[in-house]
């Protein structure tokens, strides 16, 4: 990763010394004071070469290695890279403005040295900080770290453990406006088709449009919502929905009693509560409901439109005697058809809203129960 040599100054120095002794050896071998100037001179030289030294750092995961080599000393250092607290640049004389730094890098309260003579820049010392940076920054990473690449290394020594599966009951009150009339259309189930009870359009649910409404309600019941607990969405889009989801049991409607799934009795696809008597519809969720809430198993409260307790009022029975709008006469209606000719004058008769809703009282919105199964993102969750 890193290395610093310094061939040439010990080259260089080796050879002033080398000569300096030689010269005070046998050329002033009668001149006592240049000898002892030339003694002084090359014990100089060896003082600078002191700090010459050759510095190698690379990373022995998941450890710093440090060798150091000089005259004088040699030594290798593992370090563990969470103990260094950086490089900076150390004073070593001042003469006269000239400053001489060296580069060190700081372990716990030593300073090791990494460039024995430091201009301002080492082009190592960027790629020594980049390097500690991508390192654990303590003992607990590190460890972390090392046994994720033993589990990689070795799968056979750990098996993946299969997901944990968690069994959800979620519940959902939902409702649209109608794209012809703007008037409020319940959704008690998981129909594909739905008719307004106002303008009587037919309204097209198919599964794609689920998709797009409910895309991370299932996550958000299982991951988001604790029991009996749950948020309101508002949804612009293909339809102007209203929806409210959360987690929670299904619960008989007249006495809020929970079901008991494996003991309450269900016939003719209803569950009955045994303390009140009451039932609701009980259902396996078509295939397509399956790639919404992943598994479905099970609904309950749903389709139950036909129910006279789940409409806004009682339906208005008998014949109504209307005034045809063209000539006056009286017109008997019995809600069959909207849409009908005057017996009088032949004129169409269109049945208003308000006395329609009366033969047809709307669908109230309802709460109903999905039962499915969640595998939590493991993935997410270690990140």
């Amino acid at each position: 990763m890193y290395h610093h040599s310094p061939r040439r100054s010990l080259l260089i120095s080796g050879v002033i010394i080398a000569v300096m002794v030689a010269a005070g050896l046998f050329l002033f071998r009668d001149v006592p004071m240049l000898r002892f100037i030339m003694g002084l001179f090359s014990l100089g030289l060896l003082i600078n070469l002191r700090r010459e030294c050759s510095v190698r750092i690379w990373v022995n995961w998941p450890y710093i290695v440090y060798e150091y080599h000089s005259i004088f000393r040699h030594f290798r250092e593992y370090i563990e890279p969470w103990r260094i607290s950086g490089l900076n640049p150390d004073i070593v004389s001042m003469w006269r403005g000239n400053i001489s730094e060296r580069l060190v890098m700081e372990v716990g309260d030593r300073e090791l040295v990494v460039s024995p003579f430091y201009s301002g820049y080492d082009p190592g010392e960027n790629l020594i900080v980049e390097t500690l940076r991508s390192l654990p920054g303590s003992r607990q990473q590190a460890e972390e770290k090392l046994a994720e690449e033993h589990r990689i290394d070795h799968p056979e020594e750990h098996p993946e453990e299969e997901p944990e599966v968690v069994e959800v009951w979620g519940f959902l009150e939902m409702g649209i406006q109608c794209p012809r009339c703007e008037g409020p259309v319940a959704v008690n189930g998981p129909y594909t088709a739905l008719v307004c009870p106002h303008c009587s359009a037919g309204i097209d649910m198919q599964p794609s449009i689920w998709a797009d409404l409910l895309e991370d309600v299932p996550q958000e019941i299982a991951e988001d919502c604790e029991e009996g607990y749950g948020g309101k969405s508002t949804i612009w889009g293909t339809y102007n929905t209203e929806l409210f989801y959360g987690r929670m049991k299904p619960y008989c409607e007249e006495c809020k009693r929970d079901y008991d799934l494996e003991n309450d009795p269900v016939k003719d696809g209803r569950i009955t509560c045994p303390d009140c008597g009451s039932t609701r519809s009980l259902q396996v969720p078509p295939e397509w409901w399956k790639s919404i809430f992943s598994d479905a198993s099970m609904i309950i409260g749903a389709g139950e439109s036909s129910d006279e307790s789940n409409l806004e009022g009682d339906p208005l029975k008998g014949p109504v005697v209307f005034t045809c709008t063209k000539c006056g006469a009286a017109v008997k209606l019995d809600g069959s058809s909207r849409d009908l000719k005057c017996e009088h004058c032949d004129g169409e008769i269109h049945i208003p809203d308000d006395l329609w809703l009366r033969f047809h009282p709307a669908v109230k919105k309802k709460r109903w129960f999905v039962g499915y199964r969640w595998v939590p993102d493991t993935e997410e969750d270690d990140e």
